[in-house]
């Protein structure tokens, strides 16, 4: 079973590859962009689950912030 910390460490990871991935689609490279738009998807799935289980955890959020707290700090 993964810890909090662990999963808001896949959350930062998996946030940080959806925005690169988005660079790539709106990039000028076709196949890059093509490429990405697929995989995109299955990142913005993993997000889904992995904001599920953050919040199963239930935090303690003296310690650890709230989900979309956290979300808008990793993409400032």
């Amino acid at each position: 079973m993964l810890t909090t910390a662990e999963i808001l460490n896949l959350i930062r990871l998996t946030e940080l590859e959806i925005r690169r991935l988005q660079e790539q689609i709106d990039g000028d490279d076709e196949d890059k962009s093509n490429e990405a738009g697929e995989v995109i998807l299955q990142f913005d799935a993993m997000a889904l689950k992995l904001e599920q289980m953050y919040l199963e955890s239930q935090p303690d959020y003296d310690i650890y912030p709230q989900y979309d707290d956290y979300i808008k700090l990793i993409n400032e």
